[in-house]
């Protein structure tokens, strides 16, 4: 069979083949999901599926394409990323190890932005003062701050940098207990 006869069959059963793609691609400089999303909704219509493209392009794509899957892993990210807000805590300690404070991350985010000239200050004075301060990931999964400590520490420990008490320390406890910290003192 020649092209022209695989075209006309494949336009007759509704299917949308990888020539009309390669053509939609090559005329509009479309992504192959864009291609094949504007073809299918026009039945394996090229001029309508470039038109719909060139009416879309604007830095927009349709409304169906945008609530299709990327609207639906954004917002499933964003839940997730709320969800690990709550599961990660911050800590703040004595020198005994005593409990001052403990709140989620997510609160503790919340007093910055609306009370940073409030809790900055707080947050610096209690660490001169000798109090420790940790972000505690009590959840079972890694999370990519925790992978991102380690990295930082393995470097600081590659490179042998200097550490004195008085000054900032970061400490990965490579998810003992089922968790992960970060540790200023």
């Amino acid at each position: 069979m020649s092209g022209v006869e695989i075209f006309a069959i494949s336009e007759v059963l509704g299917m949308i083949t990888l020539e009309q793609v390669d053509q939609m691609r090559k005329r509009t400089n479309c992504s192959y999901e864009e291609a094949k999303f504007f073809l299918e909704k026009h039945n394996g219509d090229l001029l309508e599926a470039i038109v719909d493209f060139e009416k879309n392009k604007n830095g927009t794509k349709t409304q169906s394409f945008i609530s299709g899957k990327n609207a639906g892993d954004f917002w499933q990210s964003v839940s997730k990323l709320i969800k690990q807000g709550f599961v990660t805590r911050v800590i703040i300690e004595d020198n005994e190890r005593n409990v001052i404070i403990n709140v989620p991350v997510n609160i503790m985010l919340l007093f910055v932005i609306f009370a940073s000239y409030i809790v900055i200050p707080i947050l610096l004075i209690l660490l001169l003062l000798g109090y420790k301060l940790s972000i505690r990931n009590t959840g079972r999964e890694e999370t990519g701050v925790s992978s991102a400590v380690r990295d930082i520490t393995a470097v600081m420990e590659s490179n042998d940098l200097p550490q004195n008490q008085q000054g900032s320390q970061l400490n990965d406890e490579n998810i003992k207990d089922n968790y992960s910290e970060i540790i200023i003192e």
